[in-house]
């Protein structure tokens, strides 16, 4: 799935990552922003893509006991979702210098991972695929589960929050492809609604 010159990238990023299921909601990530670059062809790949890579690699640098409080219902710690952005950034910057990425290079790929939690308009065509790609993982049937499994909530009370943050994607891509996860997803809760004797392990 990963690009032969994006796993150096992974490799480096994926020692930060073991937050939160932090590895595998960046591969999630990383798939659907593949996804959204076929819609985007003047968006640059090779930015967008290493970005989702080093995105959320700052949590590790935030105290564990305080990472989901930071957001979501029980939000006790709002100035986390900052600090592990600037955290991202560091490390990012860190990293991909070592692997040999040039300054300019670098500079845009920390221009989207800057600001990809806190800022909600796009700032530029590779940052709307970089926050899009990022939302894109909570549709999923993973993504559904593992919010489920950190706030200790219904499935049904999963999709009324995700269906909330729907306005926040920034293509119409990102935004139909969320619709459809949504909606697959509230059918298959709703199922025994209309057939009463399908099974639960369904």
């Amino acid at each position: 799935m990963l690009r032969e010159k994006d796993i150096p990238v992974w490799e480096a990023a994926r020692v930060y990552l073991d937050v939160r299921s932090n590895d595998e909601h960046t591969l999630f990530s990383y798939y659907w922003a593949k996804q959204l670059l076929d819609f985007y062809p003047d968006a640059d790949e090779d930015v967008v893509l290493p970005a989702i890579l080093l995105h959320d690699t700052g949590w590790k640098k935030i105290p564990i006991e305080k990472v989901l409080e930071s957001f979501g219902p029980n939000m006790k710690y709002p100035e986390l979702r900052r600090q592990h952005e600037v955290e991202g950034v560091a490390i990012a910057r860190e990293k991909l210098t070592e692997l040999g990425y040039n300054e300019h290079h670098i500079n845009q790929i920390c221009d989207i991972i800057d600001g990809h939690d806190t800022t909600k308009e796009a700032r530029s065509l590779n940052d709307s695929l970089l926050k899009d790609s990022d939302k894109l993982w909570r549709f999923t049937r993973h993504g559904n589960e593992t919010v489920q499994s950190w706030f200790d909530i219904s499935l049904t009370e999963v999709h009324k929050i995700l269906r909330n943050q729907l306005p926040g994607f920034l293509t119409e891509e990102g935004k139909l492809l969320a619709v459809q996860m949504l909606e697959v997803a509230e059918l298959k809760e709703s199922l025994t609604k209309y057939i009463p004797h399908v099974s639960s392990e369904r």
